[in-house]
């Protein structure tokens, strides 16, 4: 009977021994199978170094600093929804003026500049950090992707927003300043932000692959 016994123990005890040796092994195939955060960051840092370029704006980009030929009037005013009535022309060039039916007014003048395509790519990565920074709504530095999403649009002290292609070496500003007249009317530079936007918005989608 003992002997019985001893070699129902010594089956039982070789079972669990066995059993005991292959969770490990079920437990290493899956984290095999499961990607770490080391591999996740090789992964990403394959892919990354810029946007995906859907689309050429040569056209738009390649240009004498004074041709502001990609923009008008009537650009303007389908960009933000406004009466081509209340945008004139102002004095000095690239420049434009959108009269508000209170009087108040906004200018927004546009510039191209040569920057070089290193400075263009340094510019990108900075506007990235100050959003990190300071924040993605911050009204000292900010950047946003256009509606094309190949193209930066960046924001500074809340006054200019510069259209930035990580394959084009020119860059256009577009500054808007506001005159108020009515006193109840305090947002005036918030909306002229965001027009600034929908319009830069309203270049690139105007001129992509032409």
């Amino acid at each position: 009977m003992k002997t019985i016994l001893s070699i129902l123990f010594c089956l039982l005890l070789f079972s669990c021994t066995n059993s005991g040796n292959k969770k490990p092994d079920a437990a290493a195939a899956s984290n095999e199978d499961m990607p770490t955060t080391s591999s996740i960051k090789k992964r990403g840092d394959a892919t990354a170094g810029g946007l995906i370029q859907k689309n050429d704006y040569s056209a738009l980009f390649n240009r004498d600093p004074g041709d502001c030929g990609f923009i008008n009037a009537e650009g303007i005013a389908k960009a933000i929804n406004v009466p081509i009535a209340s945008i004139e022309k102002a004095k000095r060039n690239c420049a434009f003026n959108v009269i508000e039916s209170n009087g108040n007014k906004t200018t927004f003048f546009f510039t191209i500049e040569p920057w070089g395509n290193k400075t263009v790519l340094k510019e990108i990565e900075a506007a990235k950090k100050n959003a990190e920074s300071f924040g993605k709504n911050s009204k000292l530095s900010q950047y946003r992707l256009s509606e094309t999403g190949d193209t930066y649009l960046s924001m500074h002290q809340n006054r200019i927003i510069r259209i930035l292609n990580e394959k084009n070496e020119n860059v256009i500003k577009l500054l808007y300043s506001t005159e108020v007249r009515a006193t109840e009317t305090n947002n005036l530079k918030d909306v002229a932000r965001a027009r600034s936007y929908a319009i830069a918005n309203y270049i690139i989608n105007t001129h992509k692959n032409k």
